[in-house]
């Protein structure tokens, strides 16, 4: 018997539903850091009351540890050990793919939307007899899995007096070539809320996504939206040193060297353990900081030498590309002859 879209599916969405997609975290134990204020905020808005008419916006720049920290909330929402009550019922969790056009097959995943027991029976036909190997629907999958989570929501509503969740990881891979697809989501994020149907997070890791959501009038129903940041000083030095086990000192001055991001505290702490003297991590970082920004003031790039000799050699090697109209502070003979401008600008 062919199942259909109120159907087989429909059943299988809904108990997913019930159970909550619970993504992995991908991060052992051991290395994860308990920011426990900020998972406690994030478990707070996936678990709506029954009433709730706005949908959330979380940001923060990339490597801030924003994906971890979602999943961690999603997986623990609910739970109450205490009670044997297991986390994230009726959350579900979509990480937006880099590739568009996987963004149907992430739906359908992270809802169990299985799309070829929901094709009609007119199209299987005619892939049995004539031969045909696409219809319309399959150029909008994600749509017709929308249409399936917000069918699962309704029966999930009635049965347990609450509003479901759906998070979209990563949105701002959406923003630049698919922006429209953005909107849709928003529109309905909006109108669900309304209708109290399900309530939608939105994560992202560009400005540009929230001031996009922000100039729009569906803008109305958004909460004010939740910043996530880097790490306190306390909490980069102890994540070396608990969770690294890098030595209190050599913690320190990394921490001085990249700061909170714990993508940056993560990456230097990697090199630290692997044997790799602090001055040779210090200039791999201030590199990597100016092949990432293709500029770099001249203050910062003098730090990298023990003297201006050692500079100026660097620099005679015509790597770099100078702008004469900033004028910089006088400079030893040897040097401000090749050098007269403020910054230094990476040549590929």
């Amino acid at each position: 018997m062919l199942g259909t879209e109120t159907g087989v599916t429909n059943a299988s969405s809904t108990k997913l539903l019930k159970k909550g997609t619970r993504p992995g975290v991908g991060i052992s134990e051991d290395k994860l850091i308990p920011r426990l204020k900020v998972i406690e905020r994030l478990k707070k808005i996936l678990q709506p009351n029954e009433d709730q008419s706005f949908y959330h916006v979380v940001c923060g720049e990339h490597g801030t540890g924003k994906t971890t920290l979602t999943r961690i909330a999603s997986r623990e929402a609910g739970q109450d050990k205490d009670r044997g009550i297991q986390g994230g019922a009726g959350v579900i969790y979509v990480d937006i793919p880099p590739d568009f056009k996987d963004l149907g097959d992430a739906f359908g995943k992270a809802i169990n939307f299985a799309f070829e027991e929901n094709i009609s029976f007119t199209v299987q036909l005619g892939r049995k007899i004539l031969g045909t190997t696409k219809d319309k629907s399959e150029i909008s999958e994600w749509k017709r899995a929308m249409k399936a989570f917000k069918r699962a929501s309704a029966t999930y509503k009635a049965k347990h007096g609450k509003s479901p969740v759906i998070i979209y990881d990563n949105v701002s891979r959406l923003v630049h070539k698919n922006p429209e697809v953005l909107d849709i989501l928003q529109d309905d994020a909006k109108d669900n809320a309304d209708y109290q149907n399900y309530i939608a997070v939105f994560v992202s890791s560009e400005g540009s996504v929230p001031r996009r959501m922000e100039s729009r009038s569906a803008w109305s129903r958004a909460e004010n939206p939740i910043e996530i940041g880097d790490l306190s000083k306390e909490e980069s030095i102890n994540y070396l040193i608990d969770k690294r086990k890098v030595k209190k000192e050599e913690a320190e001055k990394l921490y001085e060297l990249v700061g909170g991001r714990i993508i940056d505290l993560r990456r230097v702490a990697n090199k630290s353990l692997a044997g790799q003297n602090f001055e040779v991590i210090k200039q791999k970082e201030s590199i990597k900081a100016l092949l990432d920004s293709k500029e770099l003031d001249f203050t910062a790039f003098m730090e990298l030498f023990n003297n201006y000799e050692e500079a100026s050699e660097v620099l005679e090697k015509n790597i770099f590309a100078y702008h004469p109209e900033k004028k910089h502070r006088e400079l030893p003979v040897s040097i401000s002859r090749i050098l007269y401008s403020g910054k230094v600008r990476y040549i590929h």
